[in-house]
């Protein structure tokens, strides 16, 4: 019973086979159940029952599907009777075992982040310090500003947005959020370091420095980074 669910794509997901098995149905029979349901349901709700394949004992290659817990909760609705409620219970105790477990995982990944995105930060910090010094030195009367700008200049690009928040900023990220912030970082410092060995006037720099985030940003997902924040 501990492989009901697994956990597959970051989501924890059973088979229409494993149904078919733990509620002795044929497998023919939980696949025409699930395209039935799948024909009267919305396009997004489809999506909780993903068509995949398998090799049998035979070697041969066989349709199932994946499906997740929403999906289960929808097809078990037809199961009926004193002992499909007790597999009903069975499915639902393993289905949280292994989101639980997938949450754990996604936190100790989250941890590995914030830790990379603080390095990043710091790197990134300390390079900008230099460059605002940089600046001051070709003439620049508001050299210090630099600090706040580019950092609104990356959240901009990035889509983050900045709020009141009693939270870190960064603690308000995910993972995947963290992980396009700290690259970007890293593009800024790479940026700023090209510009000041290559001479450039500070609002060359600036503007290289700027051009590098946007232009990486631009590669991103679409639905990227709306989050709120403080610091």
């Amino acid at each position: 019973m501990n492989q009901i669910v697994t956990i597959q794509h970051r989501q924890a997901v059973t088979t229409s086979l494993k149904v078919a098995d733990i509620f002795g149905k044929k497998h023919k029979s939980v696949l025409q159940a699930i395209e039935r349901l799948s024909a009267d349901l919305p396009e997004k709700d489809r999506r909780n029952f993903k068509p995949v394949s398998y090799l049998d004992t035979m070697n041969r290659q066989q349709s199932i599907y994946e499906i997740t817990r929403d999906g289960f909760s929808l097809l078990a609705m037809g199961f009926t009777g004193k002992r499909a409620l007790l597999f009903k219970l069975q499915f639902i105790e393993s289905f949280n075992k292994m989101e639980a477990a997938l949450l754990n995982q996604l936190n100790l990944s989250w941890q590995e982040q914030r830790a990379e995105s603080k390095t990043a930060r710091r790197v990134a910090t300390d390079t900008i310090a230099r460059f605002c010094d940089y600046a001051a030195g070709q003439g620049s009367t508001h050299a210090r500003m630099y600090f706040q700008n580019i950092t609104k200049m990356t959240h901009k690009a990035l889509f983050l947005v900045k709020q009141a928040s009693p939270q870190p900023f960064r603690d308000m990220l995910d993972g995947m959020q963290l992980a396009f912030l700290t690259t970007a970082e890293y593009l800024i410092q790479q940026a700023l370091e090209d510009g000041m060995t290559a001479a450039l006037h500070y609002r060359d720099v600036y503007t290289l420095a700027r051009q590098r985030v946007e232009h990486y940003a631009a590669q991103l997902p679409q639905q990227r980074l709306l989050m709120a924040g403080n610091g």
